[in-house]
């Protein structure tokens, strides 16, 4: 610089331009199928534009940030050491049809993207899948397909000037886990099926109706969040069997069979709800699904008897040990003693009466409040005996219905699985044409097909 004396002087000022140590890491310590994986890189080094968000996207064809290059290459994704190629890298060995999930990271579109204009921070994320080509990328006939499940998931940066101005290379790693599942039934004991010529509605009264046909709905639930594979999709399971058999002594007796695509192909158990993890089945049970041995001469091709056995057995292909494992669960059918109550012991003409029949063995689905017929109940006085439904197309029954004016029109069930039946009818002024009397007594009378310590 020319100063004012007229003599010319350097004059200098200096900065310090300081590399730094990356960091890389990932969200969680284990990962499962399906799992997202979140990457974050810290680096100022990274941020080359202060006035712009900085982008690294993945190579296509090394499925590497960066061209995979010596010289070039900035992050990669590895399991169990091996870089998360695309299949096509060993297409003898790692055909595409038999990848299941994203094939290589550059399928992923996973892209290290800067949080701010000059933060130095960089997030990821790709999807786990659900096997990968174990390969060197080589070809020849060394590689395969692997399933991730018990592999260890690796990020490695290279880090070309550290706070040293050193290069080296980082990273963080991560396992990959299965988890245990389960099975259940939705309740311990099912009451027993029965067929629809068997019985008629009432023993005694004149309507001699059969009752209908009791099929008893069982409900099977798994839980295995290993086959939650898509964030928000409607998942099922079809590579592992869940069995439902009747059991009786040493006999058994399939039921159905769920999952497997092979020999089941229709039976996919399917999940209850985006994201749960939780699938469930539904089979019905009729009254001659049980085994052969010890049924009566009627239902030789099978029946289910009380104290017969249900089981479910699950297979699950990877538990959280990664191991192959069966779980089961079972419940039995029972038969109960049914209660008839009134809610009083005297009533006027034209009053209200509640009627609760206490019928466990009526609950034939868990998961819905279920109905039986009014003509179960007999009503005898001396003015009638009669049903209370008017089911018979013509004679005193109809009439009689009507001037019972239930509330609703059969027995329905007070709730989900209550085996309590309920039904309002009105005391008539006249049944069968005749008047009701003051002081008349009222019998009100239910057939139990199926009590207690009963086979069937």
């Amino acid at each position: 610089d020319l100063g004012a004396d007229g003599v010319s002087t350097q004059i200098a000022d200096q900065l310090e331009a300081p590399t730094h140590s990356g960091v890389v890491s990932l969200d969680l310590d284990n990962y499962k199928i399906a799992d997202t994986v979140v990457v974050t890189l810290d680096d100022q080094d990274m941020n080359t534009d202060s006035e712009l968000i900085d982008v690294y996207t993945t190579h296509a064809t090394t499925d590497t940030v960066g061209s995979g290059t010596d010289a070039t290459l900035v992050l990669d994704i590895t399991f169990d050491d091996t870089n998360w190629n695309e299949s096509a890298d060993d297409s003898t060995d790692c055909p595409a049809s038999d990848i299941t999930g994203d094939d290589g990271l550059h399928a992923t579109g996973f892209t290290l993207v800067e949080t701010g204009v000059e933060t130095g921070i960089f997030t990821g994320s790709f999807q786990v899948p659900t096997n990968f080509c174990y390969t060197d990328g080589a070809g020849g006939n060394t590689d395969e397909i692997k399933t991730v499940t018990g592999t260890d998931i690796e990020v490695n940066y290279q880090d070309f000037r550290n706070a040293s101005g050193e290069s080296t290379e980082v990273g963080d790693g991560a396992s990959i886990n299965a988890n245990t599942g389960s099975v259940a039934f939705d309740r311990t004991v099912y009451p027993v099926p029965y067929s629809s010529t068997a019985f008629s509605e009432h023993a005694t009264a004149a309507d001699d109706d059969d009752l209908a046909q009791g099929d008893v709905i069982v409900h099977v639930r798994v839980t295995d969040a290993d086959y939650n594979v898509s964030a928000q999709g409607e998942d099922s399971i079809t590579d592992a069997n869940v069995t439902v058999k009747i059991e009786r002594g040493s006999s058994s007796k399939l039921l159905a069979v769920w999952g497997n695509t092979t020999a089941h192909a229709a039976n996919a158990i399917v999940e209850v709800s985006p994201d749960s993890g939780v699938f469930e089945a539904d089979v019905t049970v009729t009254h001659d699904d049980g085994p052969t041995n010890t049924c009566p001469s009627s239902l030789s091709s099978g029946c289910i008897l009380q104290g017969d056995i249900i089981t479910v057995e699950y297979k699950d292909n990877n538990d959280a040990s990664g191991k192959a494992q069966t779980v089961t669960d079972s419940a039995t059918f029972d038969l109960r003693n049914g209660v008839l109550q009134s809610d009083k012991s005297v009533y006027l003409i034209g009053s209200d009466m509640i009627l609760t029949l206490i019928e466990p063995d009526f609950d034939l689905d868990n998961d819905a409040a279920n109905s039986a017929p009014l003509n179960l109940i007999e009503w005898d006085s001396d003015a009638a005996t009669t049903t209370l439904n008017g089911n018979e197309s013509a004679g005193d029954n109809a009439t009689n219905a009507a001037a019972f004016d239930p509330e609703p029109s059969e027995l329905r069930e007070t709730g989900d699985s209550t085996g309590i039946f309920q039904v309002v009818i009105e005391i008539p002024e006249t049944l069968s044409g005749d008047k009701l009397d003051r002081g008349e007594k009222i019998d009100l009378e239910y057939t139990d097909w199926g009590p207690a310590g009963a086979d069937y």
